[in-house]
């Protein structure tokens, strides 16, 4: 690890739980979130629109692992998400440049894209797979507050403050969303949550994309350990999506439309690829997810 001082926003959440277990012994980590330190790690129990308590736990880091947010539309209004998430992000990202830290790792989402969950308002895009140079066209104020994360964070690489890596995940497939999962695929047409006694329904958008929380956390100890990582930003998705049909089936029923696929062979080869390209992740990330649920659901 080239970094030796690391601050792990949202450390008490359980994406921040994952990705700290993935590089405890790597580096001297530190925490920062509302939630309790589950880590036993130096933790500050606050909030990262406290913009003084973020300067603190920026103090002496050589890098931060931006993950606290409200992490998705039904988790606050629309003025929580945007107020916690972009002037949070903002805190940190200006704490981070007094600090003198080099790199920071910010979460996004494939959400920017605008064709994920609100369903009504969701926007088709304009070629398959969606690449990094896809508009960005957000439809929910989740969503939007992740593009003004990314436009934040770009104006800092910009003006040569530090280095940012920019991670777009899917929905994080938690082991206590398993059941909830294999339910939905058991009867897509009929499935109502709760019916497995999972914590909420599970998502993944239109498509039913997924992401194993351990896959994740090595993307995140990926782009801290890269020399030159880029900013990306990186679709960070299962091998397949969980959907009962293929794809592009799936896409023209749910969009109502055919768009221009660019790589024709990607679904051939695998009917169930996400409508995202993966390989910028792994050409400059060196990441590939490894854990496949749709096997395990499936067969």
């Amino acid at each position: 690890m080239q970094f030796e001082h690391v601050l792990v926003t949202g450390a008490g959440g359980l994406m921040g739980g994952y990705v700290i277990n993935e590089l405890k012994g790597r580096c001297k980590l530190s925490g920062l979130d509302v939630l309790p330190d589950k880590s036993n790690i130096p933790h500050i129990a606050d909030t990262i629109v406290n913009p003084d308590a973020v300067s603190r736990a920026c103090e002496g880091m050589d890098a931060v692992v931006h993950i606290a947010a409200i992490p998705n539309i039904w988790s606050g209004t629309g003025d929580e998400i945007i107020h916690t998430n972009v002037t949070g992000t903002w805190n940190v990202l200006k704490a981070a440049q007094d600090a003198g830290v080099k790199r920071v790792i910010i979460t996004s989402s494939d959400s920017v894209v605008g064709y994920t969950v609100l369903s009504g308002s969701m926007i088709s895009p304009d070629y398959l797979p969606i690449d990094v140079d896809h508009p960005r066209r957000p439809t929910d104020p989740y969503a939007l507050s992740k593009k003004l994360c990314e436009e934040m964070a770009r104006s800092f690489v910009d003006r040569g403050a530090f280095e940012v890596v920019a991670m777009r995940p899917v929905f994080v497939l938690y082991p206590d969303m398993e059941g909830e999962v294999r339910a939905r695929a058991a009867d897509p047409a009929g499935y109502q949550w709760p019916a497995a006694g999972g914590r909420k329904p599970p998502g993944g958008g239109a498509m039913l994309h997924y992401v194993d929380p351990r896959d994740l956390a090595i993307a995140y100890r990926l782009a801290l350990e890269l020399d030159d990582p880029g900013f990306g930003p990186y679709f960070l998705c299962g091998p397949n999506t969980l959907a009962p049909e293929p794809t592009l089936e799936r896409f023209a029923d749910k969009a109502g439309q055919e768009v221009e696929v660019r790589d024709p062979s990607l679904y051939v080869e695998n009917p169930h690829a996400p409508l995202y390209d993966l390989t910028h992740a792994e050409e400059h990330l060196g990441f590939r997810a490894v854990h496949d649920f749709r096997a395990k659901i499936y067969g």
